[in-house]
C-alpha cells in the first residue's frame, strides 16, 4: 500500500498561509493585534491608518462601494483575480488564475457567489487597496495617491 506523502507543494503552503490572513482578518484580528510596536496616532498600526485614508479618499473620489456606478467602473479585465504572493515587503502579481475565471471572457464563473466560493476572493475596497493587490490601470487605483501595484511576474503559484 503506498504512503500518501505528507509534503504539502508550494500552492499548497501558500494557500494555507493565506487563508489564516484571511480568517483573522474576517474575525477581526491581525498577526500584529497583540503587539504595541508599530502604532501611531491613537494607537493605530500604520497599516490601519493607510485604510483609514485610502477609506477617505474613496468617499471623496468614486461612487459608493456596490453602488451600479461602482459596478461600471472595473473594466473586466480579470487582472485581479490572478494568484498573489507576498514576497518580502512587496505583493506580486503571478500568471496563475483563479479557477473561477473564465481567461477568455476574463468574467468570474461565479461572480455572486464569489466570496462563498473562494477564501481568497476579497472585495475591492480600502484593504486591498492598502495591500496593492489591485493592477496599476486599475480604475479603482489609477487616481490614488501612493498607490502602489503589484509586481508582475511570468511565474505560476508552483514556480514560486
Amino acid at each position: 500500500m503506498a504512503r500518501k506523502s505528507s509534503r504539502k507543494t508550494a500552492k499548497q503552503r501558500a494557500i494555507d498561509s493565506a487563508l489564516a490572513v484571511v480568517r483573522e482578518r474576517r474575525n477581526g484580528r491581525s498577526s500584529t493585534s497583540g503587539s504595541k510596536a508599530g502604532r501611531g496616532a491613537g494607537g493605530k498600526t500604520k497599516k490601519q491608518l493607510e485604510i483609514e485614508r485610502i477609506e477617505r479618499w474613496l468617499k471623496r473620489n468614486l461612487p459608493p462601494q456596490g453602488s451600479p456606478e461602482w459596478e461600471a467602473l472595473c473594466t473586466e479585465c480579470g487582472k485581479c483575480c490572478y494568484d498573489k504572493v507576498w514576497r518580502g515587503s512587496r505583493l506580486m502579481l503571478l500568471k496563475s488564475a483563479c479557477g473561477y475565471l473564465d481567461t477568455k471572457t476574463n468574467l468570474c464563473k461565479c461572480y455572486e457567489d464569489r466570496f462563498d466560493n473562494e477564501p481568497l476572493c476579497l472585495p475591492v475596497g480600502a484593504e486591498i487597496m492598502q495591500m496593492g493587490g489591485l493592477p496599476e490601470d486599475c480604475p479603482y487605483v489609477q487616481e490614488l495617491p501612493g498607490y502602489r501595484p503589484p509586481l508582475v511576474v511570468d511565474k505560476t503559484i508552483d514556480e514560486i
